[in-house]
């Protein structure tokens, strides 16, 4: 079994062929998702940023901390106290401080940062000894999430079932740390990139095997790498990862346990 590479998942299961200018365009859409990933890497959930001046809040469960920077040099490291959530979706964070207090609030609003063009989920407020910071933030809890083994249950509305040579469902293992994702289609191997932030994923380009499918499973083949051409919304909740385009559901993952 050898493998190539896909050059355009629109013809996946025929001859290789040299990519055109126009679908390297397609493969690269105009808002790229935001980028993220050394913040997954630290395991960072919570994240805020703002300007004049300058500054940063990371909320790290993992590590118990919460940590605040500033050009300004109100600088800190503290232990994360018990998280209080509104009914609202507003996050709020107090933690006293020897002298003072830290304050940090989480507002769910469209926040856009001027400096950088990025667009985040949260209005930030952060308080610290007195001294206020407005900036944006967002939750990365949704795209940890993404990180796992899925397996395709339903495309474009039609339930899937286990078929192809292997008598498998088509999966996908995401992994946004190391940038890949890995799986198959029912019948043929794939490999290849994925980015994404808390709004969208993308996949591609892929590499995958070879192996001659006989229909139906070649055409839903070429129609599974058709899809996941262009970026999707998505949602991730009680084991279940569905893809959308235009609001509507394309594709319902379930999560390997």
């Amino acid at each position: 079994m050898r493998t190539f590479l896909v050059c355009s998942l629109l013809l996946a299961v025929a001859a290789c062929r040299r990519p055109s200018t126009q679908f390297a365009a397609m493969l690269t859409p105009i808002n790229q998702p935001a980028d993220y990933i050394r913040y997954l890497k630290s395991g960072d959930e919570l994240v805020a940023v703002g300007n004049d001046p300058e500054w940063s809040l990371m909320v790290n469960s993992s590590k118990g901390q919460i940590r605040f920077k500033s050009t300004a040099g109100d600088s800190l490291a503290t232990a994360i106290p018990e998280r209080q959530t509104d009914a609202d979706g507003v996050i709020r964070y107090n933690v006293p401080l020897e002298t003072g207090s830290l304050n940090v609030v989480f507002r769910p609003d469209s926040c856009l940062n001027t400096k950088s063009g990025q667009r985040y989920d949260y209005r930030v407020q952060v308080d610290v000894r007195g001294k206020n910071y407005i900036g944006c933030g967002v939750s990365l809890q949704k795209m940890a999430l993404l990180q796992d083994i899925w397996v395709l249950t339903n495309f474009q509305g039609k339930t899937i079932t286990a078929s192809g040579p292997r008598n498998e469902l088509p999966r996908l293992e995401i992994s946004l740390t190391e940038g890949r994702v890995t799986g198959t289609t029912g019948c043929n191997r794939l490999s290849g990139s994925v980015r994404a932030d808390t709004r969208q994923i993308q996949f591609g380009p892929m590499v995958m095997t070879k192996m001659a499918c006989a229909d139906p499973v070649a055409t839903f083949e070429t129609n599974f790498l058709n899809a996941l051409v262009q970026p999707f919304s998505y949602e991730v909740a009680n084991g279940k990862l569905t893809l959308l385009r235009n609001r509507q559901p394309m594709m319902v993952f379930k999560k390997v346990d």
